[in-house]
C-alpha cells in the first residue's frame, strides 16, 4: 500500500503552504515549469525551498496548525493488522510528515520522502530516494515495490506526484486532480473522502478475512 501525504493525508499541501508563505519571489516561475512538465519536482523543490527566508525551525512550528484526517489514526490501525505492508511515499518532506504525525499521537509508520535540513541559515534539500532515470524528488514506483515486498500495489494519492505511480500499480484511491488524471487515462481507481471510504472498499475485496497469509509478516523498512 503506497500514501500518499501532502494533500492527502493532509487537507492542503504542506509544502505548498510554506512557500507561499515563507519564499521569496520567484517560486510562481518554478511551478509554472513544473506543472507545464518543463522540470521534474527535484529541481522545482531545490528552487523554491532556496527561495525560503525562514528558519527551519519557524517553518516546523507554522505547520503545527495544520491536522490530519481524523480517520487515518483507524486506517493504519486496520492495514497493520490486516499485515498489508504500507508506507508514506511522498514527494514532500519527511520533517514536516513527522511532525504533523506525531502532533497526531502517531509513532512507528515508515515514511519515505525528500529531506531537508538547514545549513548558514538557508533550507537545503535532499533527495535520498531519487532515480537517474526519474526527474522527480522521490521516485514513488520504485520505492512503492520495495514496501509492497512484491505483492500487488494499491496507491491513494491526490495530486500530479502521483500520475507516474499510478499508472502503474493495480488499483488507485484517488480525490483531486488525481481522479481527473485517472480517468482521462482509463486508470482503475475509485474516488474517496475520508480514509474510512478506502477501508470499507477494502473489507469488501477482503470479505472479512486477512489481506495476506497469516505466516506473512511486515517487511523490515529503513
Amino acid at each position: 500500500m503506497s500514501i500518499d501525504f501532502d494533500g492527502t493525508v493532509t487537507d492542503v499541501d504542506i509544502t505548498d503552504a510554506i512557500i507561499q508563505l515563507f519564499a521569496k519571489p520567484g517560486w510562481e516561475k518554478a511551478e509554472k515549469l513544473w506543472e507545464a512538465g518543463l522540470i521534474g519536482s527535484r529541481e522545482c523543490l531545490e528552487t523554491q525551498m532556496a527561495l525560503i527566508n525562514s528558519s527551519l525551525d519557524k517553518t516546523l512550528e507554522y505547520i503545527d496548525r495544520f491536522t490530519i484526517d481524523e480517520t487515518f489514526a483507524d486506517f493504519i490501525n486496520f492495514l497493520k493488522k490486516s499485515r498489508i505492508p504500507f508506507g508514506i511515499i511522498s514527494d514532500g518532506f519527511q520533517i514536516y510528515i513527522e511532525r504533523l504525525l506525531k502532533n497526531a499521537g502517531l509513532k512507528h509508520i515508515p515514511i519515505f520522502a525528500n529531506q531537508l535540513k538547514e545549513e548558514a541559515g538557508k533550507l537545503k534539500t535532499l533527495f535520498p530516494h531519487t532515480n537517474k532515470n526519474c526527474s522527480s524528488g522521490i521516485c514513488k514506483c520504485v520505492v512503492a515495490k520495495t514496501v509492497s515486498n512484491g505483492l500487488p500495489i494499491i496507491h491513494i494519492g491526490d495530486g500530479r506526484s502521483d500520475f507516474c505511480i499510478s499508472e502503474k500499480v493495480l488499483y488507485v484511491f484517488s480525490k483531486g486532480k488525481l481522479t481527473d488524471f485517472c480517468k482521462s487515462r482509463g486508470i482503475p481507481h475509485s474516488q474517496f473522502n475520508s480514509f474510512n471510504d478506502i477501508e470499507k472498499s477494502l473489507k469488501l475485496v477482503f470479505q472479512h478475512t486477512v489481506a495476506y497469509p497469516e505466516n506473512y509478516s511486515m517487511p523490515v523498512l529503513t
